[in-house]
C-alpha cells in the first residue's frame, strides 16, 4: 500500500501568494495557457506599454537634470565619465533592497509598520558600500591623468549618498505598495529605478558644484 501525503495551503498562504504574485499565483487562468507562438504584436504592446512609458518618463527626467547643468559639464568633462557609473550603481543597490525587503514580506518577516528599522539597515548599509566603492575611485583618481582629484572627491561623496538614498527607496517602496493593496514586485522596483535615474543625477551635480566652488 502507497501513501501519498499532500499538504494544503493555508487560507493565509494563499492570500499572501495572491498579494505579491497575483491571482494566478493561485487560480490557473487562461492567460497562463496560452502559448506565447499564439501571442499578437497588439497584446505584447498592451501588456508591456504601461511599464515602458513610466520608463520613459525617467529617462525624459535625467535628459532635462543633464540639460539643467550643461555649463559645469563643460567646464569640467570629466564629470561625464561617471554618470553611467552613478546612475547604474544607484540602480543595482536599490533592487538589492528591493528584493531583500519583497522577500523578507513574502515570508511574514516583515510588515508595514516595520519600515523604521527597514530606513535604517538600508541606509546605512548603503553609505558603507558607496563609500568603499567612492573611495576606490577617490584613488583612482590619483593615478589616472585624464580625471583631476575634485572629480574623484566628487564621486567619492556622490556615491555613499546615492546609495543610501536608493536603497531607503528600494526598502520604502515595497512596503508602501503592500500597504496600499499593489503588488510589490510588480510596481516597487520600476518606480525605485525611475526615480533614482533622475534624483541621483540632482545630487551628483550639486556636490560637484559644492566640492569645486562653481
Amino acid at each position: 500500500m502507497v501513501t501519498l501525503d499532500v499538504s494544503l495551503p493555508s487560507p493565509r498562504s494563499l492570500e499572501k501568494a495572491k498579494l505579491f504574485f497575483g491571482e494566478d499565483a493561485v487560480t490557473p487562468s487562461k492567460q497562463q495557457e496560452e502559448d506565447y507562438r499564439d501571442e499578437t504584436v497588439t497584446g505584447l504592446v498592451r501588456a508591456r506599454f504601461g511599464w515602458l512609458a513610466v520608463f520613459f518618463v525617467g529617462l525624459i527626467l535625467a535628459a532635462v537634470v543633464v540639460e539643467a547643468f550643461e555649463e559645469i559639464l563643460k567646464q569640467h568633462v570629466e564629470l561625464s565619465y561617471f554618470v553611467p557609473l552613478l546612475i547604474g550603481h544607484g540602480g543595482n543597490t536599490g533592487s538589492q533592497s528591493n528584493a531583500t525587503v519583497i522577500r523578507a514580506l513574502a515570508l511574514g518577516q516583515l510588515r508595514a509598520a516595520d519600515w523604521a528599522q527597514v530606513v535604517w539597515k538600508e541606509c546605512l548599509s548603503g553609505v558603507f558600500m558607496g563609500g568603499l566603492l567612492g573611495s576606490a575611485i577617490l584613488v583612482f583618481s590619483h593615478m589616472w591623468s585624464g580625471m583631476t582629484t575634485q572629480v574623484g572627491l566628487t564621486v567619492a561623496i556622490a556615491l555613499p549618498i546615492v546609495s543610501c538614498w536608493a536603497n531607503l527607496l528600494g526598502g520604502v517602496f515595497p512596503l508602501l505598495s503592500a500597504k496600499l493593496g499593489f503588488n510589490p514586485a510588480v510596481t516597487s522596483a520600476p518606480l525605485m529605478t525611475t526615480v533614482v535615474d533622475s534624483t541621483g543625477l540632482v545630487i551628483y551635480f550639486w556636490i560637484a558644484k559644492l566640492v569645486m566652488g562653481i
